[in-house]
């Protein structure tokens, strides 16, 4: 059974929590939601009266929401429990008078769970990509000037690109639709000929101030090793930029990523990760 999440709720889902992966993670997002930075709930899962699992949804705008955060204690996996618990959260997300609902999980080469639980559920694979979170910036390059790109919604369409990182938060992802096209164009820019949207926002870590970039790019340059370091001379002085674009360039992205930014190390100069993006239309 599915009830909305309460403070004194923690203890419980924290027991099980730990036991999963990025346990910080979970506690990210209840803040985000329990602070009101983020529209939206976090959810927990009962059986035989204990909680079993969390779970959250995101209201992004109008139109979509995105569902993540999804924990499930490892006693009760392989029960059902992730699909009747999302099942749950799409009759009261499609309530609101949304009309998507999206979520991004880990590609792997082998079928994962959550892969089975989304075609089951009637997801939808939306778009493979990779994502890469930078904190440090070339040395030695100038920061790089973006002329204005009005047409990037259209543009991305046409390339089949039917999903960009929110303009909120880096991590969430957001349909690319005629109806948020004032918001879409908003962010479109050129570097090089290339073009890409680019979101600047601030957020604050313990005190301290820090911008925040989220760059979608779905034009493959015509040279990754010449154009990547100017796109990561973008990465502000404090702060750090969300590059989301095409996993299949990830190789040669990322290598060239580490050419510009010499040892670069996972969570000090680089955060990479290849997604799957599942979305369903709540007709």
């Amino acid at each position: 059974m599915l009830e909305k999440y309460r403070p004194e709720y923690f203890r419980e889902v924290a027991s099980f929590a730990r036991k999963c992966t990025n346990f910080f993670y979970v506690k990210l997002i209840i803040k985000l939601h329990e602070s009101g930075r983020l529209p939206g709930e976090c959810h927990v899962w009962r059986e035989h009266g204990h909680i079993v699992a969390f779970a959250a949804a995101a209201y992004l705008n109008p139109d979509d929401a995105w569902l993540w955060g999804m924990r499930v204690d490892p006693d009760y996996r392989n029960k059902g429990v992730a699909a009747r618990f999302t099942q749950a959260q799409l009759r009261i997300i499609k309530a609101t008078g949304r009309t998507w609902a999206g979520l991004n999980t880990l590609d792997h080469r082998r079928p994962a769970p959550t892969f089975r639980v989304m075609e089951k559920l009637g997801f939808r694979l939306e778009d493979t990509y990779a994502d890469d979170v930078y904190w440090r910036r070339p040395r030695l390059v100038l920061r790089p000037r973006l002329a204005p790109f009005r047409g990037f919604l259209n543009h991305s369409r046409a390339l089949g690109r039917r999903t960009f990182f929110h303009s909120r938060l880096g991590w969430l992802n957001s349909r690319l639709i005629p109806a948020r096209r004032r918001e879409v164009d908003r962010l479109g820019f050129t570097l090089d000929g290339v073009p890409l949207a680019v979101n600047r926002f601030r957020y604050t870590e313990k005190g301290r101030r820090f911008t925040g970039v989220t760059v979608n790019l779905f034009d493959r340059p015509a040279d990754l090793k010449v154009f990547v370091p100017r796109l990561l001379a973008l990465v502000p002085k404090r702060g750090h930029v969300v590059v989301n674009y095409p996993a299949e360039w990830q190789y040669q992205f990322r290598a060239a990523a580490r050419a510009a930014i010499p040892k670069m190390k996972r969570n000090r100069g680089y955060w990479p990760s290849t997604w799957r993006i599942y979305g369903k239309e709540l007709t």
